[in-house]
Parts: C-alpha cells; structure tokens; sequence
C-alpha cells in the first residue's frame, strides 16, 4: 500500500475540480477589487452632546439701503424726486378713480415716466453703480442702527460697537453689519439686539417692508443675506434658535469636496460654495467688463450705470443663459459647518414698554408707537447643547481590501482541499472494491 501510485483518476478529478474553483476564487477576487476601486463611501449621521458651542457670525441689514437725508445734494438725489413723481402720480391717479375707471395703459406711461432714468431704475433693484464709500456714507450707521446688544450675559462696548461689529457693504442692502462671534456659549445663551431701523429715512422707491434682514452664518465666512437672510418687521421681537449642523466630506478620490484652496479670491473670508459661486461671476465680469458689481469684494471697481458698455456688459452675465457658469467649478467644502434656524416672531413692546434709548428722542408718550415703527429685538441662541455631524466615510480600505482577499483564498483552498479529499476517498474506494471482484474471480 505504500508504494501504491495514486490512481489516475484522482488526477483527472482533480483537475476538473481545481479549475472551477480557481475561477470562482479569482472572480470573486475580481470583484473585491472592483468595489474598492469604486472608492465607496459610508454616511455616519449622529447627535453630538457638547459642553459649550462656538457661537456663529450673525449679520443684520436694514431693508433700507440708502438714508434719504443723506441722499439731499449729492448725484444721487434723483432718486428722491423719482419717489416724489411716483408717489404723486399715483394719489392723482387713485383721486380719480372714484370718477372714473382706471386704465392699467395709463399706469403703466406713469410708471415708465417716473422710472425713465435708467440709473434710477436699476437702483429700484439695488445699489449698483454707487462705489463703496458711497453705500457707506449714504447707509444707515452702525451707531444709529445698533442701539444695544448683550452676548454671553455682558453687554457690547457701547462706546466702540466696530470693536465687536464689522460692517461691509451690500448691492442690496448698504451698510450690513457682522456680529464676529467665535466665543464659547452655553445653553440657552447667546446674542440680544435691538435695532432701530429709522424708518423716516426709508426711500420709498425701493418698496420695501419697515425691518431687518438677519443672516447667520460661520464665522469668517461672507454673508449673503439675499439669498438666505430672516426678515424681521419693524415692531417685532424675533427668537432663532440654532442647531448647527456638521459635514465632514472625504476629499478625492473618493468625494470632489474642496479643501478651500481656490487660488487669488475677490472676498477676504473662508471658502463657501455660495462664495465660490460669486468670486467666478465676479471674476469673470471684472476680465470681461473691467467691473464688479459686488461691493463685498476686495477689489475691481464697482460698474457705473452711466457707462452703457459696463451696464450692457454687466446685465448679460446676470441673464439665465450666461455661459460664465460652464468654467466655474464650485465644489462642496470638506468640513461645513451650516445652522438650521427656527424662528419665533411677536408684537414686540406694547404701548407701557419704555426703551431707556429711546427717551432722548421722543416724549415718553410717542415711546409705544416709535417702537412699533422702527424697532426690532433680535434674539440669537442655541436651546439646547447639541448639533448634528453627517460624516462621510470609507467604506473599503486597502486594509478591508487585503483581508477579504486573503479570506476568500482561505475559504476556497478550504473547500477545494475538502473536495479533493472526497474524491481521493472515492477513488481509493472504487478501486479497493474492484480489486477485490477481481481476486475472487481468479
């Protein structure tokens, strides 16, 4: 027996056996290689309890762009006898309505009349066409507009409030200031306002609603209070609560997020996908039409109106079919920290209500009515100590890679050495039953 050859049958098994596995063991090596080339992620999403929260940036704007006193003797006072013409063709127009109908024809060469100025009509819209210094010294000022704020329990510096404000300048808005944040609060803490919007100074020519508009957002990063600012009525008393939420992205190859590394910006403030979209429009508007239109920007000079090619130049890269956006490649950030908002409004002050500021300007009478007009509260807080992290992670590493592979040539030599086994049993079986049919017959 020990000399016995091993029965060629066995190797004919053998090797019908060996080649289907080592195809299924190399596919399914195959296939782990294709996944972790596939670079797939997994998504964590999690509450976070925490001691204390970084408190964001909150920027408020008046709704009023420009002051109407300041805007007496300068290049610009054809917007006050423009709301002038309006408003008096309307009250001629609505005194005769009660004699005859009104014909929407009429209105309309009223209001073609009135907004015949082509720098008065685009300042309807907004402020471009005005330099920097112009929106600054024309807007509301910070002194004026600030008439107290407490953060974390203390109270601003009312002597210096540029010490805890930054003020820049919006199209749409003039002069917006930045509460900074950056310091640690606690539950239930956080930024107390009250604002006195002036609505005296308010330019009826941009139709807009007595207020504010407030925009919270990460600090050193650029507001954009048009596209995702809270409005606040004058008279109201406005409580947002903030739950901040944290993205943390994989970079490639397996995400396209950005590490904030854009090259020469047009804004001094950290990368954002909303900031990433405006530094290309404006980017390619200063290469095209030697002016921006932003004065958040940290240079280039702002369009003028009066200039028919910068104006021409400047409305086509705002048309819908504007091709700057084809090489503009504006990518998530890797760690993105956003807040979503609740906000809760109410009648604010009523009528016995007494603001100490407010007693230097108009009899204790007129306080209730001056409060319904002009002031808002604006009260910015986290309720709870708690935010959301989505992290995105790997799903497969080279690690994973290497374990799995070596578990599958484990598995299959396993399962090939069992069958091989089976067989040469069978085999030897056969044969010994064969060999011993033979010797009884002899």
């Amino acid at each position: 027996m020990a000399g016995r050859k091993t029965p060629a049958a066995f190797w004919v098994c053998f090797f019908i056996l060996f080649i289907p596995v080592l195809g299924l063991c190399v596919y399914q090596i195959y296939n782990r290689i294709a996944y972790y080339l596939q670079y797939p992620t997994t998504q964590d999403t999690r509450e976070v309890m925490a001691e204390s929260q970084l408190f964001p940036s909150v920027t408020v704007c008046n709704n009023n762009p420009v002051r109407k006193t300041a805007l007496s003797g300068t290049s610009y006072a054809s917007l006050l006898d423009s709301e002038d013409q309006v408003r008096q063709s309307v009250e001629n127009l609505l005194s005769t309505a009660d004699r005859d109908p009104v014909n929407p024809s009429v209105v309309r060469e009223i209001l073609n009349t009135a907004y015949q100025d082509r720098r008065t009509a685009r300042a309807a819209d907004d402020l471009t066409g005005m330099t920097r210094e112009d929106i600054a010294n024309l807007g509301h000022q910070l002194t004026d507009f600030v008439m107290s704020c407490s953060y974390n329990g203390q109270q601003c510096v009312s002597s210096d409030l540029s010490s805890v404000f930054a003020t820049f300048q919006s199209a749409n808005y003039g002069n917006c200031f930045t509460f900074n944040g950056g310091f640690e609060v606690l539950n239930g803490q956080g930024l107390t306002m009250t604002l006195f919007t002036d609505v005296a100074e308010y330019v009826g020519l941009f139709g807009r609603q007595a207020g504010v508009t407030v925009t919270v957002h990460p600090t050193n990063t650029t507001a954009f209070p048009e596209d995702n600012g809270i409005t606040v009525n004058a008279g109201e008393s406005a409580a947002i609560g903030l739950r901040k939420a944290v993205n943390k992205r994989l970079p490639a190859p397996y995400g396209h997020c950005a590490d904030g590394g854009m090259g020469e910006t047009l804004y001094s403030s950290g990368y954002t996908t909303a900031m990433c979209w405006q530094n290309c429009l404006q980017k390619a508007m200063l290469q095209s039409c030697g002016c921006v239109d932003d004065p958040r920007t940290n240079s280039g000079d702002i369009c003028s109106a009066a200039n028919a090619s910068q104006e021409n130049c400047r409305s086509r890269y705002h048309e819908q079919s504007a091709t700057w956006r084809d090489n503009c490649h504006c990518r998530p950030p890797c760690t993105e920290e956003s807040y979503v908002s609740t906000v809760t409004s109410s009648t604010w002050a009523p009528e016995n209500v007494l603001i100490p500021e407010l007693a230097y300007v108009t009899p204790p009478s007129d306080v209730g009515r001056l409060i319904k007009q002009n002031v808002v509260q604006i009260k910015v807080n986290y309720p709870d100590n708690t935010y959301v992290q989505v992290e995105q992670r790997v799903a497969c590493t080279v690690k994973d890679l290497l374990r799995d592979v070596g578990l599958d040539i484990a598995v299959w030599a396993v399962i090939f050495l069992i069958l091989i086994g089976l067989v040469y049993l069978v085999v030897i079986a056969i044969r010994a039953c064969c060999g011993e049919r033979e010797s009884k017959i002899i």
